[in-house]
């Protein structure tokens, strides 16, 4: 009989414990994850994405507060691509058993308040069963004064941006070239040859400029009119890949740009290209990365062939200098630029990002 009831009472027990593991399993969960950054400055738009993994609910509404509290109204990049209006909030229905929403996004426009603010992911059943709600910190800040403390650092690798004679190639150093002729630094050798003659268009061939100057980091002597003789041709492939096809000791790596920047660092391979896309998508321009700011390491001295700017109000600065001070927060295709010193360029596009390295040396 003692055996019997023990049994009974055992059976009981396990019928509880399973009927309360159906009960948890049952219960809403949800956590969000962000997949970009989630602290930025106002001075450009930035969109914030995340991924919410989440079980045992049919939706999730995705509303924004702004640091002050009140609710606002968004967009994600879907109504921005269809061009609709601002909404309140959004709403993603779920499948049965769905484990995740992966790509939730909202755009954060530029000059918005700065301070926290927060998205608010609400994960919910049928209607009237319970609901889970998680918060999203966004760390929205107004831009810092521009400080330019390595400039003397960067005139020290940049031979040649001083008159409009040539200069030599020399390993670890950049030799400029300047595009306009009637840049101080223009150095006709470099677009003239016997067979070609590249000086009226050089305004156009930014990206040549830069990858001639990137060769010359490793230690390669290629003016922009050698590449049009040793291919037999004004107009090159936007790439340049044929030229180093033909030279046959170097070769183009994309990546992100703290991918590329790591190797540039570590000595493996050139400074960086980024080209980027502005007014509006009407201008394009190519700058070369050299050096990156120690106390602010979203902020690049990138050498342009092009226009130059005046940076004699910073320490070792010049009235026609070729150093440009660029803000990237975040280096991918895509993503936006500020260009505190040449506003032509501020909000630029980024659109391609590479970098060269040498196949011959280990």
């Amino acid at each position: 009989m003692r055996n019997w009831l023990a049994g009974f009472l055992l059976v009981l027990g396990c019928m509880a414990c399973l009927a309360g593991g159906r009960a948890e399993e049952g219960a809403i969960a949800l956590r969000l994850i962000p997949t970009s950054r989630v602290q930025f400055t106002n001075a450009i738009p930035h969109y914030v994405y995340f991924d919410a993994e989440v079980e045992n609910a049919e939706k999730l509404t995705v509303k924004l507060y702004s640091p002050s509290g009140a609710q606002s109204r968004f967009r994600t990049r879907q109504h921005v691509d269809k061009k609709k209006s601002p909404v309140r909030q959004t709403v993603y229905t779920l499948r049965r058993g769905q484990k995740a929403q992966e790509e939730i996004n909202i755009l954060f426009v530029s000059e918005i308040d700065p301070g926290i603010w927060k998205i608010e992911v609400t994960a919910s059943g049928k209607k009237g069963s319970q609901s889970v709600t998680e918060i999203l910190e966004i760390q929205v800040d107004v831009p810092a004064p521009l400080e330019l403390g390595q400039l003397g650092e960067v005139h020290a690798i940049l031979d040649g941006e001083g008159s409009n004679e040539p200069v030599p190639v020399q390993e670890g150093k950049i030799r400029f070239v300047a595009q306009n002729p009637k840049d101080h630094a223009f150095v006709d050798s470099y677009w003239l040859s016997k067979a070609y003659d590249l000086r009226d268009c050089a305004n156009q061939k930014c990206s040549r400029a830069v990858f001639s100057m990137a060769l010359s980091y490793l230690g390669i002597d290629m003016t922009p009119v050698r590449m049009s003789e040793i291919l037999w041709g004004e107009n090159i492939f936007y790439t340049f890949d044929p030229v180093c096809e033909k030279l046959g000791n170097v070769e183009r790596v994309n990546g992100s740009l703290e991918d590329l920047w790591d190797d540039y660092e570590q000595g493996n391979a050139s400074p960086v290209l980024v080209h980027f896309r502005y007014n509006g998508g009407e201008g394009m321009h190519a700058l070369l990365l050299v050096s990156r700011d120690r106390l602010n390491p979203d902020l690049y001295y990138c050498v342009t062939s092009s226009t130059p700017v005046n940076t004699s109000a910073f320490p070792d600065g010049r009235e026609k200098e070729h150093v440009l001070p660029i803000l990237i927060e975040d280096g991918r295709i895509g993503q936006r630029i500020q260009s505190p010193m040449l506003n032509i360029y501020h909000k630029g596009q980024i659109d391609e990002i590479w970098q060269w390295r040498r196949t011959d040396i280990p």
